[in-house]
């Protein structure tokens, strides 16, 4: 019997089974695509480069020559207000390198399910896994379909690793969708894009569209091919299926942002549009007896600062260390598994109350990139610093700001502040504040 069987080969899912493999604790990878396939989420943030070390990857990384992402560079709704940030700004504890990279998914997350394999995981691919297992309350094991053929499989633990699907949150229907955000993207990829006036080429840049919420990104994935997606609430998204409609949507909303008009205007679009939504939700709970649920599977936030692959990797890191601590160190599997759901709940919600604040506050929100007092602190949180934290100063420096320009109706900035509501953030935060 295996000790871990993991659903989905993913980063979270491969990071997760390399950290095992490294400890000695036998695991399998049920991944339901054949690798490579296609995903979205194509820029990291410099804190997943710990993980990469951690588990062995970065050599590959670096060999592999993906685009270097050196920081970020946001535009507002007005020509040539490119601000930018630089990651060398604010080293890293343990990381020698100031950059860290933008991806094609395809290939990057084929290289790390490849590399846990290496490593010592077991990996499946083309195996769809139907349902967990339970004996009573607890897990036991997965169902899974391949080549036609329905079979059991038991394992001491089960870690739900696949993704948006979450499987095993649905199956427990213990998904909770955001009350706040009801976001879609569509996106492709285009040769001859006009990456930065400013020679910031290997940036993430980052338009604001002049409707609710909405932004565009625009992301280097080859020294040629750069990814740009839509990104706007449901209620601004078009709801024709004809490519033509939303192709002429996208080029729209991208020609309302005067920078993004320049950078697009030569683009040859070379792949077909895809969309995604569901950008908001959380599990009630990311644990129970003899399971786990990591990255996607157990929280998804707005993709804006590009938290995602950051979220899986460090997620698994911490769950690696709560099954290894139970099967090796014989710790109490309820508090090991508590103890990681409150590491990755706590960091979770330093994401969320970010993202509602840059949303409250746009365009406001580069007020804080530009004052030295909180760039770094902004920094700090844009290259993924959330996990083991407390306080996040910053975050209460710019609820102040939102509070003094809603007391003054004649605020100048009145105007220009966004919907979001607070107090649900206030909800998540009250039982860490708490502690």
């Amino acid at each position: 019997m295996q000790d871990v069987l993991i659903i989905g080969g993913g980063p979270g899912g491969s990071a997760l089974g390399s950290y095992l493999a490294k400890a000695g604790i036998s695991n399998t990878i049920f991944e339901s695509a054949i690798h490579p396939r296609a995903h979205v989420g194509e820029s990291l943030v410099t804190s997943t480069t710990r993980i990469f070390q951690d588990i062995g990857f970065l050599d590959t990384m670096e060999r592999e020559g993906f685009v270097r992402k050196y920081g970020a560079s946001w535009h507002p709704i007005k020509r040539n207000a490119e601000l930018t940030i630089e990651f060398a700004e604010f080293p890293q504890a343990g990381i020698e390198q100031d950059y860290t990279y933008h991806v094609d998914r395809a290939r990057f997350d084929a290289l790390m399910l490849k590399h846990a394999s290496e490593l010592g995981s077991k990996v499946y691919q083309g195996t769809e896994v139907n349902e967990v297992l339970f004996d009573g309350d607890r897990a036991r094991g997965v169902r899974v379909t391949v080549a036609g053929q329905t079979l059991d499989v038991e394992a001491r633990y089960v870690v739900d690793a696949s993704g948006r699907r979450a499987l095993l949150g649905r199956q427990l229907k213990l998904l909770e969708k955001d009350s706040q955000f009801d976001q879609f993207a569509t996106h492709a990829w285009f040769e001859d894009v006009t990456r930065s006036a400013t020679g910031r080429t290997h940036d993430i840049h980052i338009y604001f569209l002049p409707v609710e919420r909405g932004w565009v990104w625009q992301i280097p994935i080859t020294e040629t091919i750069t990814s740009v997606g839509v990104v706007v609430e449901k209620r601004d998204f078009l709801k024709q299926r004809g490519s033509d409609e939303i192709e002429a949507w996208f080029n729209e909303m991208v020609a309302s942002t005067p920078d993004g008009a320049i950078a697009m205007q030569h683009a040859r679009r070379v792949n077909e549009f895809k969309r995604e939504g569901d950008y908001s939700y959380s599990m009630s709970r990311f644990t129970g007896p003899g399971y786990m649920m990591i990255g996607d599977a157990a929280r998804f936030v707005d993709p804006i600062f590009s938290s995602g692959v950051s979220v899986a990797t460090y997620s698994a890191k911490y769950a690696a260390e709560a099954i290894r601590r139970v099967l090796q160190g014989g710790a109490d599997e309820r508090e090991a598994f508590d103890h990681y759901e409150t590491t990755l709940r706590a960091g979770c919600n330093i994401w969320y109350e970010f993202i509602c604040l840059y949303y409250r506050l746009l365009p406001l929100f580069t007020l804080f990139i530009q004052n030295d007092d909180y760039r770094m602190q902004i920094l700090r949180l844009l290259q993924g610093e959330v996990f083991d934290r407390g306080e996040v100063t910053v975050l209460d420096a710019m609820r102040k700001f939102i509070n003094a320009v809603e007391s003054n109706d004649e605020h100048l900035m009145r105007p220009y502040l966004g919907d979001v509501d607070l107090s649900v953030v206030d909800e998540l935060r009250a039982p860490q504040r708490a502690r």
